[in-house]
């Protein structure tokens, strides 16, 4: 992903058209979204962990299951 180097300026645009600005807004929606799903998934998981519900291996392939394992911070490249 690029940064932007120089917003565009306030106000109505003659760059994009209003199909262009509905689509991005609907991907942004769609987004976020998916992060507040994935950000209840994991609180779910950290619940039934902390409750016994589940053990650590069920929570891992429950994590697995859902694509959120990459997510943890594990292995030589998690910051500290």
């Amino acid at each position: 992903m690029t940064p932007i180097t120089s917003p565009a300026p306030q106000g109505k645009s003659d760059v994009d058209t209003s199909g262009e600005r509905e689509l991005v807004l609907s991907a942004i929606r769609v987004a976020a979204t998916r992060s507040r799903l994935q950000t209840n998934i994991l609180d779910s998981v950290g619940v039934a962990l902390r409750h016994k519900s589940i053990d650590c291996a069920g929570a891992l392939a429950w994590l697995k299951d859902e694509g959120l394992l990459d997510h943890l911070p594990f292995g030589p490249g998690a910051k500290r």
